[in-house]
């Protein structure tokens, strides 16, 4: 790897924010940053600090104003965007002002986009705990599509390669960028006691979803027929879901749930023959296991350490990729119960209500503590797209979902980043998930056509190198 000699020239208060920012920045590419003092730096180098005067002419010179340490001290959650940058026809919202060789800092903006500052210092929640789309600074600023932070990486490389660096990117094995098809299995099987009593009694004769008689009479069929059916919509799903990928040479990752209880969750036995089936048959297609879960384990630690242990007992191996049932996660209390659970992969931080850049990355990252400036030993990787969101909160049709998805993989691949989709075992049902399955299907192969590495999130974030 190439080496870059760094000088952080701030006050100690702000100096692990700093280095923080700048190793982010620095993130994606094969090139690894050493902290030197000022009066030391030889070569190429790149400064941050409040010198007006870089230390040599190969020096990338990136000050930071007062204004800008001033908000973070102040514990704000949003800071004013006054003016964007036109780069490619994209507008990148300048978060904090620049001086030097730049008018915008880039580290600065690193910082608090993948630290998680805006999440720790809004208060307000929705119903489930979670932080919202409406109360982010990418709704203020329209950029929830744009990776923010991955723009900066590319200007500031740009920079450096002037200052004679390569800064060559870090691909997936043989890819420069990858598609991870992920599965939240919330249900082992549709028709259970409550489904039926929805489908016969609330929709099909009292009518609550105010549908026509042709649609309820359909319902009814639908109800009666799966009592001889021999395999649930779900479970077909289940498998389906495997061969689509395994036939396009591809692998995926599966989150299991092993406990719950209450009104957000339905618990489904491990042991069941049909489930325990498909755990052996994802791990001898080399798929991924990961746990899922249930709804009130994200405020408990103790509950999430011990369904872990539960769906370890039952695979026979170390489970270490985690996602929050609902998505359900606390910055950066639950980071931290994640890590003590013995997790290093996370896959929780999207949007619930809307596809794209939560942390205005494409790319993995180190969870971080903005409270403590600290790492917290848990790498993300972020979730961009989810189709629950595209047709039930963004309220979109097949169509205009098929076409925004490929969008975010074009984008993701542009960076080469990593795009995480996440589709549950509703896929084909129809009834209640219309275009739900054709849109899981044309998004791999729209991965295919543009030649992104097809695989499970462990598998992938090993690869990047």
């Amino acid at each position: 790897m190439e080496q870059i000699q760094i000088v952080i020239d701030v006050p100690a208060a702000f100096k692990d924010k700093a280095l923080f920012g700048i190793r982010m920045l620095l993130f994606p590419f094969r090139i690894n940053p050493i902290e030197v003092d000022k009066t030391s730096v030889q070569g190429p180098s790149l400064y941050y600090g409040t010198n007006p005067s870089p230390p040599s002419d190969d020096t990338l010179h990136l000050g930071v104003i007062t204004q800008t340490m001033e908000f973070f001290s102040a514990s704000l959650p949003i800071p004013p965007v006054n003016r964007y940058l036109r780069v490619a026809e994209n507008r990148i919202p300048v978060l904090f002002e620049g001086v030097g060789d730049t008018t915008y800092d880039a580290v600065a903006t690193a910082y608090y986009f993948l630290s998680g500052w805006q999440e720790v210092h809004t208060t307000s929640r929705d119903e489930h705990g979670r932080f919202r789309y409406e109360d982010s600074i990418q709704h203020a600023t329209g950029t929830v599509d744009q990776p923010t932070v991955d723009w900066y990486r590319h200007l500031i490389a740009d920079l450096l390669r002037q200052k004679g660096l390569k800064m060559e990117r870090k691909e997936w094995g043989r890819h420069t960028w990858t598609f991870c098809p992920t599965h939240d299995i919330d249900y082992d099987k549709k028709w259970r006691a409550g489904i039926y009593k929805r489908e016969l009694l609330d929709r099909t004769l009292l009518n609550s979803e105010h549908e026509t008689g042709p649609q309820r009479l359909q319902r009814g069929i639908s109800a009666v027929s799966s009592l001889f059916s021999e395999i649930d919509p779900f479970r077909a799903a289940f498998i389906r879901m495997q061969e689509e990928v395994a036939n396009r040479d591809g692998k995926a990752t599966y989150f299991i749930k092993s406990g719950g209880s209450g009104l957000r969750d339905v618990p489904y036995l491990l042991r069941d023959p049909f489930v325990f089936e498909q755990l052996k048959t994802l791990s001898q297609r080399g798929f991924e296991i990961g746990h899922h879960p249930s709804y009130h384990a994200y405020l408990s630690p103790e509950k999430l350490s011990a369904e872990k242990a539960v769906l370890e007992s039952v695979c026979g191996f170390e489970v270490t990729s985690h996602r929050a049932h609902y998505l359900r996660y606390t910055h950066p209390t639950s980071a931290y119960q994640i890590h003590t659970s013995g997790f290093s992969v996370d896959s929780s931080l999207g949007f619930a209500t809307m596809c794209g850049f939560r942390h205005a990355t494409c790319l993995p990252f180190p969870l971080f503590d903005p409270k403590k400036d600290v790492e917290l030993g848990i790498l993300e990787a972020p979730l961009v797209c989810m189709e629950s969101a595209l047709f039930n909160r963004m309220n979109l049709d097949g169509r205009a979902a098929e076409i925004q998805t490929q969008s975010l993989m074009q984008t993701c691949a542009q960076f080469g980043g990593m795009f995480v989709g996440l589709w549950h075992n509703t896929l084909w049902d129809e009834s209640d998930y219309p275009g739900w399955g054709d849109h899981f299907v044309t998004t791999l192969e729209g991965a295919q056509k543009m030649n992104g590495q097809m695989e499970s999130l462990k598998k992938a974030l090993k690869s990047w190198q």
